[in-house]
């Protein structure tokens, strides 16, 4: 039997701009789960993770961008949808925001 999972994740290796991603889903998304692994940090949550780069800048205490962000994961799991200022991963096959 094939179960749907709905949980979605992201791993990111150790950085300035991990550490500050950490901080900002504690304090955004406290039903998210931080899992850390020695040289990386797993973050998994129920159907959907948004990372917004000016909201983490805020943490890092610098600006941020999606590119530099990318280069600090090493993977994820879920419907990932990158644009300039923010990294978001789904559940959902299709994301509500392309659904009609």
């Amino acid at each position: 039997m094939n179960v749907a999972r709905s949980t979605v994740g992201i791993s990111l290796m150790m950085s300035p701009e991990t550490e500050a991603t950490v901080e900002y889903v504690r304090a955004q998304m406290p039903s998210a789960i931080i899992d850390f692994r020695d040289v990386f940090y797993k973050i998994e949550r129920e159907g959907y993770l948004e990372f917004q780069m000016s909201e983490i800048a805020e943490y890092l205490g610098r600006e941020l961008d999606t590119n530099l962000f990318l280069v600090s994961m090493s993977s994820y799991y879920g419907r990932i949808v990158v644009s300039d200022d923010k990294v978001e991963i789904f559940s959902a096959i299709v994301p509500p925001r392309f659904q009609d």
